[in-house]
């Protein structure tokens, strides 16, 4: 069997952890940080991994752990194939991700396989599951307003322990009728500045990002997984919720107070997920709320009442609400009120821009974010430049964003964010990028949305499978669909007869193989039910 692991990382996992060099851990952390289903993992995430993994070779038909193994490490699947419930687990997918308790179900080695196996954590050990938490070492700095409109820089060395928090809570959004709610729309030719954002649109990933877990957690939930579940998972998750919200505001703030200079790629992860929470970032691609986080400064303004911005002043930058409430003055006499997540400032051009009216704030403790207009322009006049419009027969058809998920470059490619059905469907026999490892499991969970028969897929999966160099992908994804939603197959007799089809067309594959092989493989035509059950799930056995 051909290894799909690097032999030099092979080498260095197969060591035991007091015993790796520096070098070892290197090398085990470049070949983890070029890992797809690893690719939402931060640095030091992997370099935990890198200390505690190793490599492990099994043979086939090989009982991996049972239902009263106590769980200890999960896997890596990185070729072979496993059965863990009832449930068939491809490469590349991590299975077992558990936290003590028993397993609770049993694994079973289907075929000789390779895994990388990594221990969890002990008590006094920080796990790899749990997100860092950073001594400050880097400086200080944000902005603070009194009462006349002055701004003062804050850094190293002042006590600002006196100042309240974060908001406690999102619910405290004005999340009224709308689900994305702006402020009254005025014209900039009367306000002066823009009060909402609107910067391309979400995709699939985009949708995950939003259901991700709490700040202060840690995710795996996009790491490719079988659907394995336990009692001592969910009490798992259950204590994850009932963490101290507390100490994820706090990590936002101390992100916050940072020079945008010193921000790390876990201090602009961190900031991310508190921000997509906002209607100003709502509308917004992730790459493109990602920069903004990179270069935003804090702002706080203590008392009720501070003019933040006076009428016909140079706008400089793109301001949103993280807590407390404003209001703008016209000089027509009318006013309103902006809330937590609502934005006022710039447009994004580099264009001359005054104010019109009077900003000032309603209540004590207001807490600001900044865009500074260079910035704001730059990031998002690069979307343009960042996206890729696929047209056929005059007719934009698909739409690509390049991105970067880290600072180093390596995690870098382009993720569908708009597509016609016919080349959603078509885009799951097309290469992913790294940035991109899930499109074929979102696709099969979000189809429904925009089709109105799975057959619709069946059938161009039947086409494509006559051609040699996709059969293998249309059977991964057959395979995939049949394990994760077989409720998609179950009661419908065309999609019964599709999955026949394909085993059909698949039986007739391998008997040409073994023929051309040389071998023989006798299958006779009247099939009796133990050689090839009559339940869809036949095409996973």
């Amino acid at each position: 069997m051909n290894s799909p692991v690097d032999p030099g990382a092979r080498q260095a996992l197969r060591k035991k952890p007091p015993e790796r060099t520096p070098e070892d851990l290197n090398t085990i952390y470049s070949y983890l940080h070029g890992m797809e289903i690893l690719s939402n993992l931060r640095e030091h995430q992997l370099r935990l991994m890198s200390a505690r993994a190793r490599y492990e070779r099994y043979s086939g038909n090989q009982m991996l752990f049972c239902s009263e193994t106590i769980a200890r490490c999960w896997y890596i699947l990185l070729s072979g194939s496993v059965l863990v419930k009832d449930s068939m687990v491809l490469p590349p997918c991590s299975f077992g991700k558990q936290f003590g308790g028993k397993r609770g179900c049993d694994c079973l080695v289907l075929e000789p396989s390779e895994m990388i196996v990594v221990e969890n954590s002990k008590d006094n050990e920080d796990s790899i599951l749990q997100r860092e938490i950073p001594a400050r070492q880097s400086r200080r700095r944000f902005r603070k307003i009194n009462y006349k409109g002055e701004r003062q820089t804050i850094t190293d060395g002042v006590d600002v322990n006196n100042y309240l928090s974060l908001p406690a809570d999102l619910t405290k959004m004005h999340l009224t009728d709308n689900p994305h709610p702006q402020v009254t729309h005025v014209s900039s030719s009367q306000s002066g500045c823009s009060i909402a954002s609107d910067s391309g649109s979400s995709s699939l990933s985009d949708i995950y990002q939003a259901t991700e877990s709490e700040v202060g957690d840690v995710d795996l939930t996009r790491l490719p997984e079988g659907p394995v579940d336990s009692e001592d998972e969910e009490d798992e998750e259950e204590e994850i919720d009932r963490t101290d919200p507390l100490q994820g505001r706090d990590l936002v703030r101390e992100c916050l107070e940072k020079e945008p200079a010193d921000k790390t790629d876990d201090d602009v992860e961190q900031l991310l997920e508190f921000m997509h929470q906002l209607p100003a970032f709502a509308n917004m691609t992730m790459s493109v709320r990602r920069e903004l986080c990179s270069v935003m400064i804090f702002e706080v303004v203590e008392q009720a009442g501070a003019v933040i911005l006076e009428d016909g002043q140079e706008l400089d930058s793109w301001y949103v609400i993280l807590n407390g409430t404003v209001e703008i003055s016209h000089p027509d006499g009318k006013s309103e009120n902006l809330f937590m997540g609502n934005s006022f400032g710039i447009v994004p051009t580099l264009d001359k821009q005054y104010m019109h009216g009077v900003v000032r704030t309603k209540v004590d403790d207001c807490q600001f974010v900044c865009i500074a207009q260079q910035d704001y322009w730059r990031i998002l006049n690069h979307v343009e430049k960042n996206t890729h419009k696929v047209e056929e027969e005059g007719e934009i058809v698909m739409v690509h964003e390049h991105r970067e998920l880290d600072r180093s470059g390596t995690r870098k490619g382009h993720i569908v964010i708009k597509a016609t059905p016919e080349r959603l469907i078509m885009h799951l026999i097309e290469e992913h990028s790294i940035v991109d490892p899930t499109y074929i499991e979102d696709f099969l969970l979000t189809y429904r949305t925009f089709l109105e028969s799975p057959l619709d897929v069946g059938i161009k999966l039947l086409g494509w499978f006559k051609i040699d160099s996709l059969r293998d992908k249309v059977t991964r994804i057959v395979l995939l669909w049949v394990n994760n939603h077989f409720n998609d197959f179950e009661g419908d007799p065309a999609m019964t007869q599709f999955l026949e089809e394909f085993e059909k067309n698949l039986e007739d594959t391998v008997r040409i193989c073994f023929h051309n092989s040389g071998f023989s493989l006798s299958l006779s035509k009247n099939t009796n039910s133990e050689q090839f059950p009559s339940s869809p799930r036949s095409v996973v056995g």
